[in-house]
């Protein structure tokens, strides 16, 4: 087991000590949970990985047909769609 000493800012400080008072575990327990989870966490992004972020709109997906690219537009579209009307801009077809 490897024993290190971290500088922290004072922001993060704080909040390892509200987690610790919040929960009733010692900071350095908390601290050395966290930087375990994050340093052990799969970054691949795998089928089941994907399905457990999107839960039901993955199944929705796959149960479309939909090709990749034409998911992609039609996010793509949503996303202009979505910006224009926070502007205050309509389009008419």
């Amino acid at each position: 087991m490897m024993t290190i000493s971290i500088p922290l800012p004072p922001q993060a400080e704080a909040a390892l000590r509200q987690r610790a008072a919040a929960t009733g575990k010692d900071p350095t327990a908390i601290a050395s949970d966290l930087l375990t989870r994050v340093l052990t966490q799969t970054t691949e992004l795998t089928l089941e990985r994907l399905e457990e972020i999107s839960g039901e709109s993955y199944c929705n997906f796959l149960a479309s047909g939909m090709t990749d690219e034409q998911l992609a537009e039609e996010l793509e579209q949503i996303k202009h769609d979505d910006r224009a009307k926070k502007r205050g801009i309509t389009f008419s077809e």
